[in-house]
C-alpha cells in the first residue's frame, strides 16, 4: 500500500480556471489587448504563470511580458479565491486519505505564496508540504520540487503516487520516478 500522495493543485485539487482567466483578462484589458474566453484558458495553463501570460499575450506582444507578469501577480493575489474551490468529492477524498494516515503534499507551478494561501484556505492543516513555483527550483516537469516534497514527507518515491491532470503532471511523475 502506498504511504503518500503528491497532488497537483490547479485542475486536480481545485478548479481555479475562472480566477486565472479573470486576472489574465484584466491585465490584457489594461494594455488594450484582446481578451480570451475562459475555454481558451484551459489550453493556456499548466506550465506556470510565465507561460500562461506568454500564451495569453501571443507572439506579437511578448515585449510586454515582464510588465504583464507583475500586473498579473498583483491582480491575481486579490482574486485567487474569488471562485476557486475544490472539485466535487475532493474534500472527502482528502479526509479519507487523512484518516488512513496517508501523507500528502502539493506540487504545483502556481507561485509559491499563492499556492500556500489557496491550499491552507481550502484544505487547512492537511498537507505536509506545499511546493509552488519559486526561484529555488525550476517549474514542473522538472522533478526538483517533487523531490523536496518527498523529503518533507519523509517518504521514498516508490511509496507515493503523483496525481495530476495534465501532460506536465504525467511528465513530472515520470521524471521523479525514473530520474533520481
Amino acid at each position: 500500500m502506498k504511504k503518500g500522495c503528491l497532488f497537483d493543485l490547479d485542475g486536480t485539487l481545485v478548479n481555479s480556471i475562472e480566477d486565472l482567466a479573470f486576472s489574465t483578462n484584466e491585465v490584457l484589458k489594461l494594455h488594450h489587448l484582446p481578451m480570451h474566453d475562459i475555454s481558451k484558458y484551459r489550453m493556456f495553463v499548466g506550465n506556470g504563470v510565465k507561460k500562461l501570460m506568454e500564451r495569453a499575450l501571443g507572439q506579437d506582444h511578448l515585449h510586454l511580458l515582464d510588465e504583464c507578469l507583475e500586473e498579473f501577480q498583483q491582480i491575481y493575489r486579490q482574486h485567487c479565491l474569488d471562485h476557486t474551490c475544490p472539485y466535487p468529492g475532493m474534500k472527502e477524498l482528502i479526509e479519507n486519505l487523512k484518516t488512513k494516515e496517508i501523507k500528502m503534499a502539493v506540487v504545483t507551478n502556481k507561485p509559491h505564496a499563492l499556492a500556500i494561501e489557496i491550499v491552507e484556505t481550502l484544505f487547512p492543516d492537511t498537507f505536509v508540504a506545499i511546493c509552488g513555483q519559486q526561484e529555488l527550483y525550476p517549474v514542473k516537469p522538472d522533478p526538483q520540487s517533487t523531490y523536496y516534497a518527498l523529503m518533507a514527507m519523509k517518504l521514498d518515491k516508490k511509496d507515493c503516487l503523483f496525481i495530476g491532470d495534465s501532460q506536465v503532471d504525467i511528465d513530472t511523475g515520470y521524471f521523479a520516478v525514473w530520474i533520481l
